[in-house]
């Protein structure tokens, strides 16, 4: 990931006026883009791609609009919260103090497929006014001290970004983890998940750890320890597990030839099904067949 600069922002350390400036820029950071500043009266439309929060050290008083139908107050202490790619108008109406950080838009996805299971445009990030949130305004703070000292690792920020991300979404979207365990009632993680998902999305076909590591984000070696760790199978044996199941279900449940099924189910013929389906169930797929179906 590349390191995130001030041409991705909305543009306001460039407005005339604003002073005071620090930045993150030529620090490397990757998942943040930090500032902080004083700005002046302003007026102006602004879009970015990426999630913006702003912290007013200051009172502030201006409009949400250029046509001045909706003005705002925000005391010091609040934070807003300015969804990305969409017009963001204001106009800011007295001099005030301000931070801003910035969240890359894939951290921001990356937890919500992490907390929800699901799509991450299900989990959008909403524009909205917070009036004291002592919670992020801490991590704010941690991030406003790396970014002073200058001397903070990435993966410092990057796991900051992580945890503001997920604040905001347990706190202000009200959105609770959905984590998936396995019988034993152990929390499997994001990985882990990732490639399990992966190998029941593919198993009609041939696929091989390198693949299952890719779906992952992890290397081979990496994804097999900890799969093998949380599940208490490495991941070709998952496989095996997820196309018998399969197999068996349909040898239940439909009368489709047993060849067609050992195909569909990701067997390499017939024969490779039977040899398989013995070793787990100590019978063969026809005589299965006929103790569940009769006949």
């Amino acid at each position: 990931m590349r390191p995130f600069g001030v041409s991705e922002t909305h543009g306001m350390l460039a407005l005339a006026g604003v002073s005071n400036r620090r930045s993150s820029d030529g620090l490397g950071w990757r998942s943040l883009y930090m500032s902080s500043q004083t700005e002046r009266p302003f007026r102006g439309s602004f879009t970015a791609r990426d999630p913006l929060v702003v912290f007013h050290r200051d009172e502030i008083v201006g409009y949400m609009d250029l046509s001045r139908s909706r003005q705002v107050y925000a005391p010091a202490g609040s934070v807003r919260l300015v969804a990305p790619d969409a017009p963001f108008d204001a106009e800011l109406c007295q001099t005030a103090d301000t931070i801003h950080l910035y969240i890359r838009q894939a951290i921001w996805n990356d937890v919500a497929m992490e907390v929800t299971d699901k799509d991450p445009s299900k989990v959008p990030f909403e524009g909205r006014l917070i009036e004291a949130e002592p919670m992020l305004t801490a991590l704010c703070m941690a991030g406003l001290g790396a970014m002073l000292s200058g001397d903070a690792e990435p993966l410092f920020t990057d796991h900051l970004a992580r945890c503001i991300a997920s604040h905001i979404m347990a706190v202000h979207l009200g959105i609770k983890p959905h984590w998936r365990t396995t019988p034993t009632g152990r929390i499997l993680s994001p990985e882990v998940v990732r490639a399990i998902d992966f190998i029941e999305a593919h198993a009609d076909r041939s696929i091989g750890l390198a693949e299952i590591a890719a779906a992952a984000c992890r290397s081979q070696s990496h994804l097999a320890r900890i799969f093998s760790a949380e599940t208490g199978l490495p991941p070709h044996r998952y496989l095996i597990g997820v196309r018998i199941r399969r197999a068996r279900h349909l040898l239940a449940k439909t009368r489709k030839p047993i060849a067609e099924i050992a195909l569909d189910c990701g067997f390499t013929h017939q024969e490779h099904l039977t040899r398989i389906f013995q070793k787990h169930f100590e019978t063969t797929p026809a005589a299965y067949r006929r103790s569940v179906q009769g006949g």
